[in-house]
């Protein structure tokens, strides 16, 4: 299980099966609620919270904590692909370490093809080097 040190974060607000975070400028983390599903109700709920973030901060990049997450259905995984708004939402990293939260974040990538850069990792400093390099490279893109 990856450590989320939350105590250390900017709350943002409470999600209909998460708490969201503001990490560093322009990364937010999406952490799931212990034992949390994720049907079409909460993914719009999620996605509409961050769409309206990265609006105001001008882009950003969300990390979702997939640990406490038990499952996904596939209306979820159809907003996550498709109601992401670009060019503010930048990029989505999946940061997991049970074996759980590793099936679920393949199986979600391996049958979708989002609208963003989505990448899988099992640790917090890599996806928070991805955040920063996707985020430097849409500022250097005037985005």
């Amino acid at each position: 299980m990856i450590d989320v040190p939350t105590a250390k974060w900017k709350f943002l607000g409470d999600g209909l099966n998460s708490k969201n975070y503001e990490i560093e400028p322009h990364v937010m983390a999406g952490v799931p609620n212990p034992g949390a599903s994720d049907d079409l109700l909460t993914a719009r709920d999620n996605v509409a919270f961050q769409n309206k973030l990265f609006k105001e901060w001008g882009g950003g990049v969300v990390l979702v904590f997939f640990d406490n997450l038990v499952s996904q259905d596939k209306d979820a995984r159809r907003v996550y692909q498709t109601e992401p708004e670009q060019p503010h939402f930048r990029g989505c990293g999946l940061v997991g370490g049970t074996l759980l939260s590793r099936a679920i974040m393949s199986f979600f990538v391996g049958l979708t093809k989002p609208r963003v850069p989505i990448k899988l990792f099992g640790n917090l400093p890599d996806a928070l080097q991805w955040a920063r390099e996707i985020n430097r490279a849409a500022t250097k893109e005037g985005s």
